[in-house]
C-alpha cells in the first residue's frame, strides 16, 4: 500500500510542468535614449549655472561659448585622418607636376626627365585648384642652363635632293672641291670615262657634281 502510494507521488511529480520564466520586457531605446540626453542637458544645465555663479559671466553667454566649441570640434578632423588626407594630396600634385615635367622636358629635348624631376628647383612649383601646374616651365629653363649636360645636343639636318638649276651643287669643303676640279680637267682633256668614274665616286660619298 505504502509502495503504490510512493508511485502515486511520483507520478505527479515528473508530471508537474516545470515553471516557465517570465518574458523579458521589450526596451524602448529611443525613450531610453532621449531620458539619457535630458538628463545630460540638465547636468550641463547646472553645470554651466554654477560657473556662472562663480566667474561672473551670465548662463546665456556660456551656453553660447560651449554650444560654439562643440560645433568647433565636430568639424575638426583626427590629426590621423587628416594626415592621411594630406599624403593622398602631395601624392596626387606630384604626379601632376611630374606629368608636366614630362611635358615640358620632351620639348627642351632633356635626356633624362627622371634626374630633371629629382634636381629642379620645386619651390616655385603649384598646382592650382583646377589641377593646373605653374612653375615648371621656369624651374626646367634654369635646370637646363645650369646643367647643359641634360640637354641633347640637336645635330643639323642633313640636307637632301640636288640643287635647283642656277645653284651650286650640294657639298663643300676641300673634298667638294678637288671632285670638282679633277671633274674639270677630265672634261676639258674630254675623257667622258674618267668623268664619269669622277662623278660616281663622288656620289659614293654623298658629293654630287654636274
Amino acid at each position: 500500500m505504502e509502495t503504490m502510494e510512493n508511485n502515486q507521488q511520483n507520478t505527479q511529480q515528473t508530471q508537474t510542468p516545470a515553471p516557465q520564466s517570465a518574458p523579458v520586457p521589450a526596451v524602448d531605446v529611443e525613450a531610453l535614449a532621449e531620458a539619457l540626453s535630458a538628463r545630460q542637458q540638465r547636468a550641463e544645465r547646472s553645470v554651466i549655472k554654477s560657473y556662472a555663479e562663480q566667474s561672473g559671466i551670465s548662463v546665456d553667454e556660456l551656453t553660447r561659448l560651449v554650444a560654439d566649441y562643440k560645433a568647433q570640434q565636430a568639424k575638426t578632423i583626427p590629426a590621423d585622418v587628416q594626415a592621411r588626407i594630406d599624403a593622398q594630396m602631395q601624392a596626387a600634385n606630384e604626379r601632376l607636376i611630374a606629368a608636366e615635367v614630362r611635358t615640358v622636358g620632351a620639348a627642351l629635348h632633356l635626356v633624362d626627365i627622371d634626374a630633371a624631376f629629382a634636381l629642379m628647383d620645386k619651390s616655385g612649383v603649384a598646382v592650382g585648384e583646377d589641377g593646373s601646374v605653374t612653375g615648371v616651365q621656369e624651374a626646367l629653363d634654369a635646370l637646363a642652363a645650369a646643367k647643359p649636360w641634360l640637354v641633347a645636343q640637336q645635330q643639323p639636318p642633313t640636307p637632301s635632293g640636288t640643287g635647283s638649276a642656277g645653284n651650286f651643287p650640294r657639298g663643300t669643303g676641300g673634298e667638294q672641291s678637288d671632285y670638282a676640279a679633277r671633274l674639270s680637267e677630265a672634261r676639258k682633256s674630254g675623257n667622258q670615262t674618267l668623268a664619269v668614274s669622277i662623278i660616281r665616286e663622288a656620289a659614293a660619298k654623298g658629293i654630287q657634281l654636274r
